[in-house]
């Protein structure tokens, strides 16, 4: 016997297929809260972390960026220069620079194959966040290799060798919080880029917990705002999303990845030495979204490129994490804004900085609303503000299923809604969605 679906979700499956491709080059929107492409469709910031694919050769990144795209993936994090070691070697043996370290001398081959990859981004409708010098943590890496002035040969090379490309953003830093010397290196670096490729955009990646403007929200040429946390993601999105003189797109660039401790331990439910699983990753992705982040990008253990790294690409995270822009595209995210004084989600938001936080946010003209619910409970929504026709249907994080939402009137313009049992990954989070 077949299940036929009520009307109700049937007219929102079609919003739940994955978008075409954009149309490059990405701006900021007029309003700056989120990138739009260059017939002004808003573009959510979908991304996985290969970062130094590189180091594959030509097939597999071939591969590896059919199955993102296959999974639902707009946008990937790579990196020009390996970051776990000097000298930098691509994927057939071509290094960098000659000397190593001297990034005023490129070899031909290396950069000839660097351009090889960009290609193929490119023919799949690809968005590429571009590092170009990673800084690294610790006790650094390329840091020790840079100054202004070689900054500025090596910033003018990629800015005239990348401009044909319109599918990219330039990702300074590089896991390091700056100083004095190091911020220069930055601003000419990105300044000399900008001078030869004027429509890439620009973000920096500094260390956890300090977001791109903590210490660039003066230059003029960040564009985008790019979120690094392991604690609580709406503890570090909200505030970025609420910072002024300029607004900044925020997204959340980095977060745990799969079957890594990262500092998990700045989760308000976690312990050192616990290993991130999806529950946490999807929580804190979701997190972000509802509190104003215009993108997601999703890491696991890929980027070490281990002996299993073809069975890591199918991790439980990584096809999870695109069924946020499947659920978002049923609704004019681009609208939403953090309901963060709580007059549309009013009651059972549960405790600030606290793992069983409720995280809402509504278009100001009422047309669309959504919140995450980490946990299962009884949840008060003021349906005052919103579209009078709207209606409300469950969103599984873990599958993409959508299911129709009653709720219990409560007057007032209050209703209570109650998510179903358990998800599809036998967990209890829920979303929520008013469209």
């Amino acid at each position: 016997m077949k299940h036929l679906l009520p009307i109700g979700l049937l007219a929102l499956l079609p919003c739940m297929l994955l978008a075409a491709p954009p149309t490059f080059p990405l701006k900021v929107s007029e309003n700056r809260r989120y990138l739009v492409d260059s017939t002004g469709k808003p573009f959510f910031v979908m991304g996985d972390t290969p970062w130094f694919i590189q180091k594959l050769r030509i097939e597999d990144v071939r591969m590896l960026m059919d199955d993102r795209v296959a999974k639902g993936y707009n946008t990937l994090f790579l990196e020009l220069l390996d970051d776990s070691g000097i000298p930098s070697r691509d994927g057939y043996g071509n290094v960098a620079f000659q000397p190593d370290t001297d990034i005023t001398k490129p070899v031909e081959a290396y950069w000839h194959y660097a351009e090889q990859v960009m290609e193929e981004a490119e023919k799949r409708g690809l968005f590429i966040i571009l590092s170009e010098l990673w800084y690294g943590a610790g006790d650094g890496l390329w840091m020790h290799h840079v100054n202004p002035d070689s900054a500025k040969v090596y910033g003018a090379f990629l800015g005239k060798r990348f401009a044909r490309f319109k599918n990219l953003m330039w990702m300074h830093a590089g896991d390091r919080n700056p100083d004095k010397n190091l911020a220069e290196c930055t601003r000419v670096l990105a300044r000399e880029i900008a001078a030869a490729a004027p429509h890439h955009l620009h973000t920096v990646h500094n260390e956890h917990e300090f977001a791109s403007a903590r210490f660039h929200h003066e230059d003029t040429w960040l564009d985008v705002n790019l979120g690094y946390t392991y604690g609580a993601a709406y503890l570090h999105i909200l505030p970025e999303y609420q910072r002024a003189n300029p607004v900044r797109p925020v997204i959340l660039g980095e977060t745990g990845y799969e079957d890594e401790p990262n500092a998990i331990e700045l989760l308000p439910d976690a312990k050192q030495g616990d290993l991130w699983r999806p529950y946490r990753i999807r929580r804190n992705a979701w997190w972000a979204v509802m509190s104003g982040a215009s993108g997601y990008c999703a890491g696991t253990r890929l980027w070490r490129w281990e002996k299993n790294w073809r069975e890591v690409m199918n991790a439980r995270s990584t096809r999870e994490a695109p069924h946020i822009l499947r659920g978002l595209q049923a609704i004019a995210w681009w609208k939403l804004v953090p309901d963060a004084t709580h007059k549309f989600l009013t009651a059972g938001f549960g405790e600030w900085k606290r793992a069983d936080y409720a995280a809402a946010a509504l278009a100001e003209d009422g047309s669309c609303g959504a919140v995450y619910l980490p946990s299962k409970r009884a949840i008060t929504m003021n349906r005052g503000v919103l579209n009078p026709k709207s209606k409300a249907f469950w969103f599984d994080p873990t599958s993409a299923a959508p299911k129709l939402a009653d709720g219990r009137p409560l007057g007032g313009g209050k209703e209570e809604f109650t998510p179903p049992e358990q998800n599809a990954a036998k967990e209890e989070d829920w979303v929520l969605f008013f469209k």
